[in-house]
């Protein structure tokens, strides 16, 4: 199995928090973290920052949410416009899931308190290498 998805999801009035993703193909209503099934994979393959400046970080928990810690860079859009952060030939691995009980989510952090921003990620979702 080998699905990809387009993970949309705009900043809140707030200075940090998470990001509400959604990909309309497949889903409307949007969540704040998502379950990895077990024996599968999350690679990133691409991220889109636009709009005020903010960072992003992808977190990724191995106890069902409980906890989180920090997976990849964090992609940072230092200016107002746009940034593209790809990774053509050779994806990101974010999570493997072994347990079953993994999960993923996107945090943002920002100067002020406007909802004028918004990601968008590539993730593949595969059972295989």
């Amino acid at each position: 199995m080998k699905q990809l998805l387009w993970l949309r999801g705009p900043t809140t009035a707030a200075t940090s928090g998470d990001f509400v993703l959604t990909d309309p193909s497949y889903f409307y209503a949007g969540d704040d973290e998502f379950h990895v099934p077990r024996g599968c994979k999350v690679k990133l393959w691409s991220v889109q920052l636009q709009g005020t400046a903010f960072e992003a970080q992808i977190n990724v928990s191995h106890d069902s949410g409980s906890s989180y810690v920090a997976a990849g860079p964090v992609f940072d859009l230092q200016a107002d416009g746009f940034q593209n952060y790809s990774f053509e030939g050779r994806p990101l691995v974010i999570v493997e899931s072994r347990t079953g009980l993994e999960r993923m989510k996107v945090a943002f952090a920002q100067a002020g308190s406007v909802a004028t921003s918004s990601i968008a990620l590539l993730v593949e979702i595969t059972d295989e290498d």
